[in-house]
């Protein structure tokens, strides 16, 4: 991600001219002094870049803790408060996001078929980790419809992320089999990553 400040949002395409072989993204300690955080010790290099992904060191922290930490860029909604994905962390590792959803307007069965190599639909935390760090990064909004992540509430709803307007950050669910233009599926690779020497 770009370090300089921006004041417009950044459109996925222009998201993804943006990664090309000479991106380098944010060092994993620049994205724990972003976020406030402690660390991170010994992380491995980054990753060859792929072209229409961005990227990012995840540092693992919450929703939850993005939310309290950063009120103002999300949407208020109070199911939030009590959902147990919203809780979740993760060890701290590379990830590489595609930049533009899979299959709008399309069943979610129909969009996981296109997944390609070892991708996976992206976990709520991952994706609003990234939208964030971008934010954070550039000054500006990643735009963005509505993405299916892998998080299934124990209503059988899948968490969808977006949009990401100046009202905030939206968080919702939606079935499985709703068709919408506006609804897309997250995709996400995380290298296997080797510790520097």
């Amino acid at each position: 991600m770009p370090k300089a400040r921006v004041k417009k949002a950044t459109t996925s395409r222009e998201a993804e001219k943006a990664e090309g072989p000479n991106h380098t993204p944010l060092s994993p300690k620049e994205v724990h002094e972003l976020f406030g955080l402690p660390g991170p010790y010994d992380p491995p290099p980054a990753p060859m870049s792929l072209v229409g992904y961005a990227t990012f060191w995840d540092c693992g922290v919450s929703i939850e803790r993005l939310r309290e930490k950063h009120r103002s860029l999300f949407y208020p909604n109070d199911f939030l408060d009590k959902a147990r994905f919203a809780r979740e962390t993760d060890a701290w590792k590379w990830r590489q996001i595609r930049l533009t959803p899979i299959e709008p307007g399309k069943p979610f069965a129909e969009q996981q078929a296109r997944l390609t190599n070892a991708d996976t639909p992206a976990a709520a935390r991952e994706l609003v980790t990234f939208l964030v760090l971008h934010f954070l990064a550039t000054g500006g909004r990643f735009e963005m419809d509505r993405w299916r992540c892998l998080d299934i509430l124990p209503s059988k709803k899948r968490v969808i992320v977006g949009p990401f307007s100046p009202f905030g950050l939206d968080i919702g669910t939606v079935s499985d089999g709703w068709e919408s233009p506006g609804v897309g599926l997250s995709a996400i690779f995380t290298p296997r990553g080797k510790r520097a020497p």
